[in-house]
């Protein structure tokens, strides 16, 4: 596996110091005095593709990693593939840019994983064709050539519902590299294309492509990427799965209240053009979401079971014990009393957010 491991630094803590907040700081003396259990692992080691990690470059920058004691050291991969494959053999303990169909078809392969966590509730991955093309919904489709893998249910699964056998009665092209999606649509080689959210401004500065739709509007809250590692890892560490989070919902607190701020930093974070990352963190349907949502996710485990998408030993496999919400809800309600004094709205929604999704 081609990989680069870029070791960002952090001062290691053993006891939390003092807190970054989002405004003015109104700690209160009993806040203070709250501290956390150290985490087992000081350094835990992200999967990273080129899109970036927006909430982890905030929670670095800001100083959250480091108030937890932790250090996130970056290994750099080119496929989804190498990110399992890394996970596998232990040179990565977490991936959180690979989707929710990938760790799927992975636990129904045998692979022991657990959904701890998300990156992105919704991305913005555009729907797209030659710009002459008439569109009406998902279901134009049909008998037509896509480009993209057919276990993007986002797709797949609500043709499904509609009463259509999308594996066959869709023709789809699935080349590794998405920039081929891309080029098959331009040349006539698909009709229809979807790629990820990195490249939705190349899609959208092509004169002869137009976007049709998004998978967002398509299938809400569809579980874009969530964060799985091995459950022999997340099991072990607990306290730096919690520690981890803590920062990430800190730098997604950040987020929303210093959008401009929080973009400028993912520009220095991420290897792209600033109009390029504007062109997705400034639309509406990019959602940054640190919860595991176990609802989507059970969702599109459906979806990939009737679509036929995961192995025959999956029919044995409960997903319920390959998703652990208990960590996350720890780690908000942890970061509530000691922080929900800077954003109180913030916090209230995650609540909320929580209890609506991941029962």
């Amino acid at each position: 596996m081609k990989q680069k491991i870029l070791i960002m630094t952090a001062l290691l803590c053993t006891v939390l110091t003092g807190c970054y907040s989002i405004g003015p700081k109104q700690e209160t003396a009993a806040e203070d005095t709250i501290v956390f259990d150290p985490p087992e692992q000081e350094v835990v080691r992200l999967a990273l593709n080129d899109s970036g990690h927006i909430l982890n470059a905030i929670a670095m920058e800001q100083g959250y990693l480091e108030d937890e004691g932790i250090t996130v050291e970056y290994v750099y991969t080119e496929t989804d593939s190498d990110a399992f494959e890394g996970i596998r053999n232990g040179t990565i303990d977490i991936a959180s840019n690979s989707g929710t169909n990938l760790p799927l078809q992975m636990i129904s392969e045998g692979m022991d994983l657990t959904i701890f966590a998300g990156y992105l509730l919704t991305g913005c991955m555009p729907i797209f064709a030659r710009k002459e093309t008439e569109w009406t919904d998902i279901r134009d489709m049909i008998g037509k050539t896509v480009a993209c893998e057919p276990n993007m249910y986002v797709i797949t699964g609500p043709l499904l519902d509609m009463g259509y056998d999308p594996l066959k009665q869709i023709k789809w092209y699935n080349p590794e590299n998405q920039m081929d999606r891309i080029r098959a649509v331009l040349d006539g080689e698909a009709d229809y294309g979807l790629v990820g959210t990195a490249l939705n401004y190349e899609v959208l500065q092509n004169p002869d492509l137009k976007i049709l739709t998004y998978a967002a509007d398509v299938l809400p809250e569809y579980s874009c990427c969530r964060a799985e590692a091995l459950s022999t890892w997340v099991n072990e560490n607990p306290n730096t799965v919690k520690a981890l989070l803590r920062a990430w919902i800190r730098a997604m607190a950040f987020y929303e209240a210093n959008h401009e701020e929080a973009v400028n930093i993912a520009v220095r974070a991420i290897d792209q053009e600033d109009e390029a990352i504007r062109a997705y963190v400034d639309n509406p349907r990019f959602d940054l979401n640190t919860g595991p949502m176990k609802k989507s996710v059970k969702r599109a485990w459906d979806y990939m079971g009737r679509l036929g998408l995961l192995s025959k030993e999956a029919s044995d496999i409960n997903i319920d014990d390959h998703i652990n919400v208990s960590l996350y809800k720890q780690a908000l309600d942890e970061c509530q009393k000691k922080y929900g004094s800077e954003n109180m709205k913030f916090y209230e929604k995650m609540q909320a957010q929580f209890a609506k999704n991941n029962q």
